[in-house]
């Protein structure tokens, strides 16, 4: 990686935005100098950052808010834009990163301060641009330079005090640096490949030897074999080896072939034997078979005896048994025949008894029947008598109703008249005393109508009548209010409550002679006040 320019803003103790062109000497050695505090540290640390984002101390680390420059505002954005040329096939490719510090700015409205985050973009020789995502664009300048951060810290830019940490590094870290520096790494691959192929063989060839050690120690080796000593050396040695011998293997295949070769001669004889030995022990096997089965005869033979002359001995005892079974079952057919008698005179009994009683209860009864026929039929009388005398109430009703229509009609004149209403307040405070009397009255025909219980037809129809009766109330009340008729009207008025008081007393005169008619009915099956308003109870 060679630098080719390098331009930083607000980093550092850089505020301004200054460009440094590493082209310019015409020499490959070159020296930065200056006071303590100029910014030469800086410089390497604008690198590093653009590369890495970090600095370029591996002991002191700073990113982000810490590498903002001091000696501006923050609405100055800092950054650091380096362009660098990576030489690959022999031609140098040129590379733009530019990186952008987290760090804090001020608002637009310049009412408050916000942490930015860090951003990075490069920009390949190709036009490409990487900017999306940090993470990758990172890991394509690492793969660009070829070197981590710490590689890079130890062999292309070293930073004050840290030269020694490169002359103390282990041969390890040595081996890898070097190993990406020189581009050896193929031969590292390369002896890497062989380990592992090494690895597998090696694995194959264990798995082999347990599989030989475990085939040889199921050998059995005779005791008149001529080389069995050596035969179970041998074997001894082949299952304790941690390694697979190949002259232990022949040696051990050999001593095999001659004892098998020694094994097959004996095997002839030893099958005509076996054959034989196979025909002796079935015909062994049969005549025990046999003699098994005629000694389980035996043995079911004389326990049948002896079962037999127990029983010849019990027999009398059984016979004994029998009868005494028998007669036991006679006795329970019999006991339960007695007990289904004592039920059945019981329940004759007890039948005889309620038959008893049914015949004295039975002249009551009919006397309680002709009463009861007889009271119906009162009843009946007493219904019939009833309805004729609800159908002259309600004839008496109905004319009473006209003459409210009427006086219902002089009240609406006296609505006219206001203007004589003074004159007819002694006729009304008249009125008024009557009106108190007649609800002393009603007081007294409330009483009456709460004992009518059985009224409760003639009262449903009442209700319908009352409630156009209260309609006319609310009128003569109105109309109450508004008297104010000269005096050719005060005497109709008059004259229609003469006809209004006539018609209630001869419709409550009615009503009480029908109290003595009708059984259950006590009082006025209603009232009718002065106000013409019908009350039911």
């Amino acid at each position: 990686m060679r630098p080719i320019t390098l331009t930083m803003q607000a980093f550092g103790s850089y505020g301004k935005k200054t460009s440094i062109d590493f082209t310019k000497p015409n020499q490959n050695l070159f020296l930065i100098t200056g006071d303590t505090g100029a910014g030469k540290t800086t410089i390497f640390d604008a690198i590093v950052f653009a590369l890495y984002g970090e600095a370029s101390s591996n002991s002191n680390k700073k990113d982000g808010a810490e590498l903002q420059s001091q000696f501006v505002d923050y609405g100055t954005e800092p950054f650091v834009e380096l362009t660098f040329s990576e030489l690959t096939g022999g031609t140098a490719l040129l590379y733009t990163v530019r990186r952008v510090p987290r760090h804090i700015r001020t608002l637009k409205k310049g009412d408050g301060l916000k942490d930015e985050k860090e951003t990075v973009s490069l920009t390949m020789p190709d036009g490409m641009e990487y900017s999306q995502n940090q993470k990758e664009t990172d890991g394509k300048l690492e793969e660009i330079v070829g070197l981590s951060k710490e590689q890079f810290m130890q062999i292309a830019m070293i930073a004050q005090g840290e030269f020694m940490e490169l002359l103390r590094a282990d041969s390890n870290k040595k081996k890898e640096i070097f190993r990406k520096l020189f581009n050896t790494g193929l031969f590292q691959n390369v002896v890497d490949e062989l380990g592992r192929r090494r690895k597998d063989k090696m694995a194959e060839i264990a798995q082999i030897r347990t599989v030989c050690q475990t085939e040889v120690a199921h050998i059995v080796v005779p005791e008149d074999f001529e080389h069995a000593e050596q035969l179970s050396e041998l074997k001894r040695q082949i299952c304790t080896s941690e390694h697979l011998n190949v002259a232990e293997m022949e040696s051990l295949l050999c001593d095999l072939q001659s004892l098998c070769a020694l094994l097959e001669k004996g095997k002839g004889a030893a099958k005509t034997a076996f054959d034989e030995a196979g025909k002796v022990r079935d015909t062994k096997r049969d005549a025990y078979n046999n003699a098994k089965t005629l000694l389980g005869s035996f043995a079911q033979m004389e326990k049948a005896q002896k079962e037999l002359s127990e029983c010849a001995a019990a027999e009398k005892e059984m016979d004994e048994a029998t009868r005494l079974i028998a007669a036991i079952n006679a006795s329970y057919e019999i006991k339960a025949e007695y007990q289904r008698f004592t039920d059945a005179d019981q329940a004759a009994a007890k039948t005889e008894r309620e038959l008893s009683e049914q015949r004295e209860t039975l002249p009551r009864l009919v006397e309680a029947y002709a009463k009861a026929e007889a009271d119906e039929k009162a009843a009946k009388l007493a219904q019939v008598q009833e309805a004729e005398t609800f159908t002259k109430i309600s004839q008496q009703v109905k004319r009473a109703l006209e003459v409210f229509a009427k006086l219902h009609a002089a009240e609406t004149d006296l609505k006219s008249k206001q203007t004589a209403l003074s004159k007819a307040e002694e006729t009304a405070k008249s009125a008024q005393d009557t009106l108190t009397a007649f609800e002393t009255q009603e007081q007294q025909w409330r009483r009456q109508t709460e004992e009518l219980a059985n009224a409760g037809e003639l009262l449903a129809l009442w209700n319908v009548k009352n409630s156009e009766a209260d309609n006319i109330d609310a009128e003569i009340a109105s109309a109450k209010k508004l008297q104010s008729a000269v005096k050719a009207q005060i005497k109709k008025a008059e004259q229609a409550k003469k006809k209004y008081e006539q018609a209630r007393q001869s419709v409550c005169g009615k009503e009480h002679g029908i109290r003595g008619k009708a059984d259950g009915f006590s009082g006025c099956a209603g009232r009718i006040s002065c106000k013409g308003k019908a009350e039911t109870r």
